[in-house]
Formats: structure tokens, sequence, C-alpha cells
């Protein structure tokens, strides 16, 4: 008798914990990884690191497109609503997804990209390493720029195309930008707490000279960053493996692994704004003898090539 009520209690204490640990996870999937006013968290050393940190002049709107693929589910796209009331095209920047994280809980990310002037894409793949689901994402907004029921029609400038990952989604900037037969579109890459070390234990060093376009590799000086998942040598490795002849490579000061990618969405949209629409004061963050991340007191370990 006394084993049986053992039992109940030991059954009773599983399926509680089991419930609990399900509605945690339930309402964890409701909580954005990245909150509505994530620049408040940050000191930002640099003038123009903290205007480009700051939202755009743009509001935003967003819709999705299903897709059949059961890891991808929805590709998320948002947009400048001034985008129906011009005649004018707007570059178009693909996000690369960190492990685990849905494109969904990274909206402040790329409602902010969108308020600086972007049409910006994600999905929810959770392992994108491959740069496969990217392709693909970057392949359906440049299908919604033919379709004339697209508040996209006509409005994508497909010669200004910029590709972004953090974590995995940082490996997935490698392998996006050289692996896939849309590769060659991208004309700017950022890379946060992402290197190409893991990719080439695989695929080899020499898959990386394909990388082409202009790229920004960053990292964290945390512990996280710095000891395991982005050290300084494997960045530097990665960043002297790729082909692109315009480079940038730094760290962000007592910043680790999870902050790149809310920290460093300053100087990455600096990058994209002077790369996809030649945006003049986004240019002297990285172009000239004084460049301001060259004298930022929040980074450090910076190298150029071709800048």
């Amino acid at each position: 008798m006394k084993l049986k009520k053992w039992i109940k209690r030991i059954v009773i204490t599983l399926v509680s914990v089991w419930l609990l640990l399900w509605g945690c996870g339930k309402l964890f999937d409701k909580i954005p990884a990245v909150s509505d006013d994530y620049q408040k968290a940050f000191d930002y050393q640099g003038t123009l690191e903290k205007k480009y940190a700051m939202n755009g002049q743009y509001q935003v709107e967003e819709y999705s497109i299903e897709d059949e693929d059961e890891k991808i589910k929805y590709h998320d796209i948002y947009y400048p609503s001034d985008i129906k009331a011009t005649a004018r095209q707007w570059p178009l920047v693909v996000i690369a997804n960190g492990t685990g994280i849905p494109a969904r809980k990274y909206r402040a990310i790329f409602r902010h990209l969108a308020s600086w002037g972007f049409i910006v894409v994600g999905n929810q793949e959770e392992w994108a390493w491959e740069g496969k689901s990217s392709s693909k994402s970057q392949d359906i907004v440049l299908r919604e720029n033919d379709n004339p029921q697209s508040p996209l029609y006509h409005k994508v400038d497909t010669m200004n195309i910029g590709l972004v990952g953090h974590s995995q989604g940082g490996m997935a900037v490698y392998t996006g930008a050289s692996r896939f037969s849309n590769s060659h579109r991208y004309k700017a890459l950022c890379t946060q707490s992402g290197t190409a070390i893991m990719l080439a234990d695989s695929l080899g060093w020499d898959f990386l000279k394909e990388v082409k376009a202009p790229m920004l590799m960053m990292g964290g000086c945390g512990d996280f960053d710095a000891k395991a998942l982005c050290k300084l040598d494997d960045m530097k490795k990665s960043y002297e493996g790729i082909g692109s002849k315009q480079k940038i490579l730094g760290r962000i000061k007592n910043i680790d692994h999870g902050d790149v990618l809310k920290c460093g969405d300053a100087y990455m949209t600096a990058w994209m704004r002077y790369w996809l629409f030649g945006d003049t004061v986004a240019a002297k963050c990285f172009i000239g003898n004084d460049a301001e991340i060259l004298t930022n007191e929040g980074w450090r370990d910076v190298k150029r090539e071709g800048m």
C-alpha cells in the first residue's frame, strides 16, 4: 500500500514538473530575445555608432509568407511604410538566425533595420549554419518583387542585397555568401560572433575564398566569445581566409556573445547603409584614416583591409 502511494507521488511530481516546464516553454516562446528598447542597455562610445543604434526615419510594416518546409515555417518580411508611396527601390537585408532562435524573437532588430530604409527578411529556421534557409529567404523576396499582388512589387533593389547573422547565423554568412546560386547577389556581409572555424573542419578553408562581398566581422570580449565560440585567433583566421577585398574585424569591449547581436547592431546598420545605400555619413564609421571604429573606445583589436 505504501509502495503504491510512493509511486503515485512520484508520478504526480513528474507530471507536475513536466507541466511546469511545458508552461514555461510556452511563456518563453512569447518573450522576445531582443526587447524593443534594447539600445538603452548599451553605452555607445562612438558618435556615429550611437546615431545608427537609434531607429531611423521610417515607420515599418510587416507580413509573412508560409513555407512548406517545417524547419523554415515562415518568411517574415519587414519594410518601410514609405514603400507604398514612392517609385524608388529599396535595398534588401537577409538575416540568418542564431542557434535555436527563430526570426520572430529578433523582431526589434528587423524593425530597426527597416526603419533605416531596408527591406528585411528572415525565417524560423533554428539551425541556420548551412545557409540554405537564408538563400531561400532571399529568393522569396525576389519572387515578391515580381508579384503584382505583393507590397514589394518592383520595390526591391536587386543590385543591393546584404546578409547578416549572429552566432550560428554568423556561420551562415560564410556559407550563404559562397555556396548557393544566389550567393553572388550579396553586396555586403556582417558576421556577429560567428567564425568559420567549425565550418572549415568539414568544408576546408578554401571555400572561404568564394566569400567576396565586403565583410564586417565582429565579436565580444566576454568569456564565452573570447575563450570559446569566437576566439580572436579564430576570428583572424576567418578574416584572413575570406576572399573579400574590403573587410574589417573588431571586438566590442565588455560585451559577450548574446549582446554582440544587440550592441553590434549599430555598426552593422551603418555598414549596410554605406554599402547598400551609399550613405556618406555611415562611411565615416569605416573609411579613411579617421574612421570612427579605429578610435572608438568601446572597440578593440580592429583590423582593416581595402578601406
